[in-house]
């Protein structure tokens, strides 16, 4: 489960990380679909659901939310709000999964929006585990991330861009599709990562204008990093499919909007509190 989570923000990095706009200012949006085909993962996962699901758990998750919120421990907690932060989510993160009779409907995100203008980027991440939103200064090379509700930010760490000669491969192909109105060339990517094979399909186009499509190669979603194999990827992915040996991922585009952004959105907001950054 652990190495799906890690595959899954790889995956959003691809599309949603720190791209560096040169004259573009705008909002670009994708849906995410993920589809468990592992039988051991499933029936794990399934065994988990049917956890959650059952009433007396439901019971003990309410009386811990009520104990969260009694005088006492709200007390206890503003003295740590990264720990409230956290707890908050996983609660409220297993109630609704509880609820849903779907495990996965809860547990991996249902799409993100990418805000650029310059070299600075918001990223908002539509549920899942961790939804929120990431802020980055590329020209900067730091990124934070953002909770409204807690009236947190905190500072991510930051990885150095080196290329370690990972095991890939990169095919362009002659396929092309029309993804929200861009011509995208589909370039095949056959990856290993400790014995397992991942093939990626990714529809990339090079037509939004204003966009530097180099700057790819550096990313930046929650604490993942992009893969070393971006920098051979021409264009702005708008559509990615994933094949790997316990799921399938499809991110596709659903609008990109060519706007006036004000500087304010990139901006950490005012009279929020800097908590500590998490060790890896």
């Amino acid at each position: 489960m652990k190495k799906l989570f890690t595959l899954l923000t790889l995956v959003a990095g691809f599309a949603v990380g720190s791209l560096s706009a040169e004259d573009f200012s705008g909002t670009i949006t994708w849906t995410m679909r993920v589809l468990v085909t592992d039988p051991a993962l499933k029936k794990q996962m399934a065994d988990a659901q049917a956890q959650l699901a059952d009433p007396q758990v439901q019971a003990q998750l309410k009386a811990a939310q009520e104990a969260m919120n009694s005088p006492e421990m709200q007390e206890l907690l503003k003295a740590n709000p990264q720990m409230k932060e956290m707890l908050e989510k996983q609660l409220g993160a297993q109630k609704k999964a509880g609820a849903a009779g779907d495990a996965t409907s809860e547990l991996f995100p249902k799409g993100f929006t990418l805000q650029l203008k310059g070299p600075r980027c918001l990223v908002k991440t539509d549920g899942g585990l961790a939804p929120g939103e990431v802020l980055t200064f590329a020209d900067q090379n730091v990124s934070y991330q953002i909770d409204r509700k807690a009236r947190t930010y905190r500072k991510l760490p930051a990885d150095p861009l080196k290329d370690t000669g990972g095991n890939y491969k990169v095919t362009p192909t002659l396929d092309t599709a029309q993804v929200v109105g861009y011509e995208c060339r589909r370039f095949l990517v056959e990856a290993t990562d400790k014995d397992e094979k991942m093939t990626y399909s990714i529809w990339a186009t090079e037509d939004i204008k204003g966009l530097d499509a180099g700057s790819l190669r550096r990313l930046r979603f929650g604490e993942a990093s992009g893969s070393e194999f971006l920098s051979q990827i021409k264009g702005v992915p708008l559509k990615i499919d994933v094949l790997t040996p316990h799921a399938k991922m499809f991110m596709v585009a659903t609008s990109v909007k060519s706007e006036t952004l004000p500087d304010a959105l990139f901006a950490l907001p005012d009279g929020f509190t800097e908590i500590a950054a998490q060790g890896r």
